[in-house]
């Protein structure tokens, strides 16, 4: 048997992250999706920065197939109401009110196929007084909490990669998995939608509930101080981070790596509370004892008292870690007359519906001529359609 979701098929109206991220996914678990763009250059992401066949554009777009549809024509719309007649889903990820505008929203696609499901992701919801507004990750973060938790108020400067986005993706996949299951048991599609805000503060589910229950308010090392978190760097320049948790075990195992059995009964770290009371003391603490050894010094010594470590990798030193190679995590994708993708996998195993090689990210409209044979288009129809400037 082919993937988990051999048989359903997807258009893909995205561009950017959060849309064809959510697509990936579900083609990466044996979907057929058809990612529907412009014919005027397609998705932003295939021109970003280097122009014409980018990483970032690989990152999102791998396992589908492209068509170009100009969906403000007649004769676009048309096709793509052809193809929406016989779709299981549509994903969409345009700013409110474009889709109607356009006449492709899910009311103008629901008597076509009344077991369509349609999915938006927005940044900020379809309605509210932020609705209007245009949202990239940066305001998913900032909105849904996560900046505060990530940004050093005494230096503010955004870090890190594009969670919102990639959120706001996974709660849409996860919202079509659901929709598909709920429709084998009514026979009947439904219009789902999320939020790149709203992704982002459910992912941040701990901080906001212990906030609504108590009022105080987390910041940056909050998780970090509850959970007895540290990193240090070496005496190589490389980090370390360590991982206590609440078991006494570990705090006494790490003492024992560190041949400092003194700081087992010191009051400022003997209990957890302790700890926690006095986290910065005790990261500096440890921070002055790593550094005088290298990192594989450390990674030996903390493994001999199982103690949960880590080093910090970067992603040179990452692909390269022996267990990172067993557990399969990079693979490449080949392509005709062009040199492999290296990238990540889909990180989940089927027993029974494993998940398959992947293909290559799409040329803009490379399936224009199977997609559209399939409807009924000869050779002579398409060159007309080119020549309109509808494909």
């Amino acid at each position: 048997m082919n993937g988990a979701l051999d048989g359903v098929s997807v258009l893909e109206l995205g561009n950017f992250i959060s849309g064809p991220y959510a697509a990936m996914l579900l083609a990466d678990m044996g979907a057929e999706v058809i990612k529907v763009e412009n014919p005027e250059g397609g998705d932003p992401f295939r021109a970003w920065d280097l122009g014409g066949d980018t990483p970032t554009f690989w990152s999102y777009n791998r396992g589908k197939k492209s068509v170009t549809l100009n969906l403000k024509a007649p004769e676009g719309r048309e096709i793509f109401y052809q193809l929406c007649a016989t779709a299981d889903v549509v994903l969409e990820n345009y700013r409110p009110g474009v889709t109607k505008k356009m006449g492709i929203d899910y009311e103008a696609l629901r008597p076509l196929n009344e077991r369509l499901i349609y999915c938006s992701i927005t940044g900020m919801g379809a309605t509210g007084p932020y609705a209007h507004r245009p949202a990239y990750d940066t305001v998913g973060q900032g909105l849904g909490g996560m900046l505060s938790l990530l940004m050093d108020r005494e230096n503010p400067r955004p870090i890190g990669p594009a969670y919102s986005d990639c959120l706001g993706g996974l709660f849409a996949a996860m919202a079509i998995l659901g929709a598909l299951c709920a429709r084998a048991q009514t026979g009947r599609g439904q219009y789902v939608t999320t939020s790149m805000v709203g992704a982002t503060l459910a992912f941040l589910n701990n901080p906001a509930t212990e906030y609504l229950a108590t009022g105080e308010i987390p910041g940056p090392t909050s998780r970090p101080r509850a959970s007895q978190t540290y990193a240090c760097a070496c005496s190589d320049g490389r980090l370390i981070a360590i991982h206590l948790s609440s078991p006494p075990k570990f705090w006494e195992g790490l003492c024992k790596a560190m041949e400092r059995p003194d700081l087992v009964d010191d009051p400022r770290f003997k209990t957890r509370a302790d700890r926690r009371r006095h986290y910065e003391e005790l990261q500096r603490v440890l921070g002055e004892i790593m550094k005088a050894k290298p990192r594989s010094y450390w990674l030996a010594r903390l493994e001999a008292e199982d103690v949960p470590h880590t080093p910090v990798y970067d992603m040179a030193e990452l692909f390269e870690d022996p267990h990172i190679r067993h557990m399969g995590l990079e693979i490449q994708i080949p392509r005709e007359n062009q040199p492999p993708i290296r990238t990540v996998r889909f990180p989940v195993e089927y027993s029974k519906t494993p998940v398959a090689q992947p293909l290559p990210p799409p040329g803009l409209g490379e399936h224009n001529f199977e997609i559209l044979k399939s409807m009924g288009c000869d050779e002579k129809k398409l060159a007309e359609l080119k020549a309109k400037g509808v494909i």
